[in-house]
């Protein structure tokens, strides 16, 4: 009978569980892991902006004040842009009017209203972008609103 006799270093012993080019395909694909939870992790800055005009700044009741105001966002497919509007200083904001839904490919959406002061005291306006799911609206969702626009009335 011959013995057969393992030379050390080779053999699945010797290399362990992962063979010789094992470690290195585990150390790269931990690496890509890694790589893909600091993406998920880190946020994404989308460009876009948005303006809201109300003019005069001064008016008196009974008097018109002019919105027109556009919003564009490179993270959005679709969108609406809205003016708003809220009697003083704080208070819950009310939707003025809405322009078209765009679809965001290199179009502003806008819009172009015309609001009475019918009190005196202070109205407010700004402008929301909504982001909406397709080309005839849906499940708006706020993406930018613009400053605040102070008109006095008289």
């Amino acid at each position: 009978m011959t013995e057969q006799v393992q030379k050390s270093g080779s053999g699945r012993a010797a290399r362990g569980i992962f063979g010789r080019r094992g470690v290195g395909r585990l150390a790269t694909v931990g690496a890509m892991g890694a790589a893909v939870a600091v993406l998920a992790v880190t946020p994404a800055f989308a460009k876009g902006s948005a303006t809201l005009n109300a003019s005069p700044g001064t008016v008196k009741v009974g008097q018109n004040v002019h919105l027109t105001g556009h919003g564009d966002s490179d993270a959005l497919r679709y969108a609406e842009f809205c003016a708003q509007q809220r009697v003083g200083t704080s208070g819950a904001w009310h939707t003025v009017k809405c322009g078209k839904v765009v679809a965001m490919e290199g179009v502003d959406a806008k819009v172009d209203a015309t609001v009475k002061a019918t009190h005196r005291g202070v109205l407010q306006f700004r402008g929301v972008l909504f982001g909406v799911d397709g080309p005839h609206g849906g499940h708006p969702s706020a993406d930018f609103h613009t400053a605040v626009r102070t008109v006095h009335v008289r």
